[in-house]
């Protein structure tokens, strides 16, 4: 094992794979859909999720043991998968790991927004980042949004624009805000890895088409709320594969929704979000389209681990595949929970 400044590519990658295949398949899926809540708490209890399944039996039940269960679980696996990586693939891993506070507050703000109990906020959360699971509970005790960004700004120097708060005021959604905190996110991951090694150029070269699907998630959403061209560009992050600044700024400025979804076909990943765009343009939800973007972006992560099998991308791989599972799970019980079709509970899965 090179245990190296460079880091342990081989034994990471190794102990990566060997991680995938504990990952349930696609033949799982169908079987869970059949299953009730406890028969699903039950069948994680004889996987990878056992540990954590067994430990909240005696407090949880139904959906509650399940989506504590897994949220638990993916929290122990980045943090595991972050302590056998040294080197600049740790460096890499943990900035790539750092998505994970920002969800968390993120996570925070919507509670709050919605009215979830402390509990049910605690609950949602992931403590795989650097910020602790001590400090995000003195988050959600605060009074307000206002006063939780306004800790978050003393502490992480995320300060919101005015120009964004001012969308979030006028749209009475929380989506402006989230979206800006994932562009401080991809800004901070540029700033802390350079592209000084192969390694890491192609490390960055992956998260650059996760720009690109990042920025088309928030240009379809701003479209379709009828957020003036003008004020959209503050959102979209730089250093895209294919969508520059210029770019989405010239998408944006397109006259209506369906012209400028018209505009999407001259990309590589069309094809893969052709149907879900369709169906946006008839002016059903944007449900559809979200969920092919994910599964587009996790087919190009298992792409490139295959072509570039000794880098941070198999890492990357499994970490990505292990959250949409993750989320997989959670659909499947709250669906079924909320007595939803399992026609209409398959149709929402990322596989």
């Amino acid at each position: 094992m090179n245990w190296g400044r460079k880091g342990n590519y081989s034994y990471a990658c190794a102990r990566a794979k060997a991680k995938k295949s504990l990952l349930l398949t696609r033949d799982n899926y169908p079987k869970l859909l059949m299953m009730d809540l406890n028969e699903i708490g039950r069948f994680l209890g004889e996987t990878q999720y056992q540990n954590e399944m067994a430990e909240l039996a005696s407090r949880y039940s139904g959906v509650n043991l399940i989506e504590l269960g897994t949220s638990r679980n993916l929290a122990r696996m980045n943090s595991n998968v972050l302590g056998f990586c040294t080197g600049e693939l740790k460096e890499m891993i943990e900035a790539y790991l750092f998505r994970w506070d920002f969800w968390n507050i993120k996570t925070i703000l919507r509670g709050k927004f919605y009215g979830a109990t402390a509990e049910e906020i605690q609950d949602e959360l992931v403590p795989a980042g650097k910020l602790t699971e001590e400090y995000l509970n003195s988050l959600i005790v605060m009074e307000s949004n206002i006063e939780i960004l306004e800790a978050v700004r003393r502490k992480e120097g995320l300060s919101i624009p005015d120009d964004v708060t001012t969308i979030f005021e006028e749209s009475g959604s929380l989506q402006p805000i989230e979206d800006f905190l994932d562009k401080i996110y991809y800004t901070r991951l540029f700033e802390k890895i350079k592209p000084t090694s192969k390694p890491m150029k192609l490390f960055l070269s992956f998260m650059r088409r996760e720009i690109d699907v990042t920025n088309v998630r928030t240009l379809l959403k701003l479209k379709r709320a009828k957020i003036p061209a003008e004020r959209m560009s503050g959102f979209f992050i730089g250093g895209g594969e294919e969508l520059s600044i210029n770019e989405l700024t010239r998408l944006a400025g397109v006259d209506t929704f369906e012209q400028m979804v018209d505009e999407f076909s001259k990309f590589s990943f069309f094809e893969n979000i052709n149907e879900g765009l369709e169906e946006a343009k008839k002016g059903d939800s944007l449900t559809t389209v979200m969920r092919e973007l994910q599964r587009h972006l996790m087919r190009q992560s298992e792409r490139f681990s295959h072509i570039y099998p000794l880098s941070a991308l198999p890492v990357l791989d499994y970490l990505i595949r292990k959250k949409i599972e993750v989320e997989n799970i959670r659909i499947i019980a709250r669906g079924k929970e909320s007595g939803m079709d399992s026609d209409v509970i398959k149709s929402l899965l990322v596989i």
